[in-house]
């Protein structure tokens, strides 16, 4: 049998570190404080669906009371240990969580014993060899006749993105599939996709699907996908899952149109709460709606060739691109973050009194938008929220490692 592994938290998970980051910081102003702070506001949502649990139990807090659910997605084992061992938990607040990476067989031990500490534990699975051993550890530790420690597992499938899961027209994938719904250890849930690459959308229109017809075709060929699966599987006993790490405006449109078609019976959002650079360039909002921002510090001014030194720069924001360019955007987009080395950036396409100004000279703080608020978030070691000003109200204090 696999040797199991354990998930560690680190120390900069403790309640009393974040006691005193809070008794140091709130209550001051922003230019008073650390470099590479990030700016959070919240943003509700009235989809009843599973939220990204954004690394912290503050804003997973906000989302699963704006967002009226119980479930929640984490990326790690090490967030699906904080959150589900977190006054989350045992408010009864959240209930379900699921593991949104295809399980390794050295983790069995950790999720069957997280499984019985929620009312749903669910994970993914997308390779046979992986389903086998989970059914020898399964009978090693509970035998082959007792089924009351089953796991709920979703088929993870690639609907095109090109990332996780198995190819869905694939016999191989069909055999998955009917090997899960009839493996003695497994609840089989359903088939759950990403469909990261809808981030092409240049357009979105409100009424029914955005304007773009890369993304009108994905829709489609999705939705056929699917019901192909389906007619393949025919005792397959449950509706598939979609999982679409939007905003809530796309999440919404994907739902409405989804479920017309009757085989979409749940939408995930991932980004929806912090937003970001990228889903801008969607037109789902302006840079009006991010919610994050990294604070650095100006470390020279170079007007000959029209640009700033900032103390931010792979280490801070990820070298995450997007199709404005660039890593990032100064919020009222005077400046784009054009280069990231380890520690240092570069902010280009600033003239000559733009460059004048008082608070673009060195040593003045100045705010970053980065590209993708998830990958930028999982930076840093703690987020200083802020309540419309420039005043800390709060420190949220992410998991980190997995």
């Amino acid at each position: 049998m696999v040797a199991q592994t354990t998930t560690p938290l680190l120390a900069c998970h403790t309640d009393q570190w974040k006691a005193t980051l809070v008794k140091n910081m709130v209550g001051k102003k922003l230019d008073q404080l650390q470099r590479h702070s990030k700016k959070l506001s919240s943003v509700t949502t009235e989809l009843n669906t599973k939220i990204s649990s954004c690394k912290n139990s503050q804003g997973t807090r906000i989302q699963l009371e704006g967002a009226k659910t119980q479930a929640i997605v984490v990326s790690t084992m090490a967030e699906a240990q904080a959150m589900i061992n977190s006054e989350l938990t045992h408010s009864q607040l959240l209930q379900d969580v699921l593991l949104g990476f295809p399980i390794t067989p050295d983790k069995f031990s950790e999720i069957f014993e997280l499984s019985k500490k929620v009312t749903v534990f669910q994970i993914f699975i997308d390779n046979l060899s992986t389903l086998e051993a989970l059914e020898a550890y399964y009978t090693t530790e509970y035998g082959e006749n007792d089924d009351s420690h089953k796991m709920s597992v979703f088929l993870k499938v690639d609907c095109g993105y090109g990332r996780a899961g198995v190819p869905i027209n694939d016999p191989e994938t069909i055999e998955l599939a009917k090997r899960l719904q009839k493996s003695p250890c497994v609840d089989f849930t359903g088939i759950y996709t990403h469909a990261g690459h809808s981030y092409s959308s240049e357009n979105f229109n409100r009424g029914h699907l955005i304007s773009s017809t890369t993304n009108v075709t994905w829709h489609v060929n999705f939705a056929i996908i699917l019901f192909n699966t389906l007619s393949k599987l025919s005792r397959f006993p449950l509706a598939p899952h979609l999982l679409s790490k939007q905003s809530p405006l796309l999440c919404m449109r994907d739902y409405r149109y989804e479920k017309n078609l009757g085989c979409i019976s749940e939408v995930h959002a991932g980004a929806f709460f912090i937003f970001g650079r990228q889903q801008v360039s969607t037109g789902l909002g302006d840079y009006n709606d991010v919610a994050i921002t990294v604070a650095c510090r100006i470390a020279s001014v170079y007007k000959d060739r029209d640009s700033l030194l900032i103390d931010g720069g792979a280490l801070a924001f990820s070298k995450d691109t997007a199709p404005q360019g660039g890593f990032g955007c100064e919020p009222k987009v005077i400046a784009t973050l054009t280069k990231v080395s380890q520690e240092h950036g570069i902010l280009q396409h600033l003239d000559e009194s733009t460059l004048s100004r008082p608070e673009l000279q060195i040593g003045k703080l100045i705010r970053v938008i980065p590209n993708h608020c998830c990958l930028t978030a999982a930076c840093h070691l703690f987020y200083l929220i802020e309540d419309g000003g420039d005043t800390v109200v709060d420190v949220w204090v992410p998991v980190r490692g997995w």
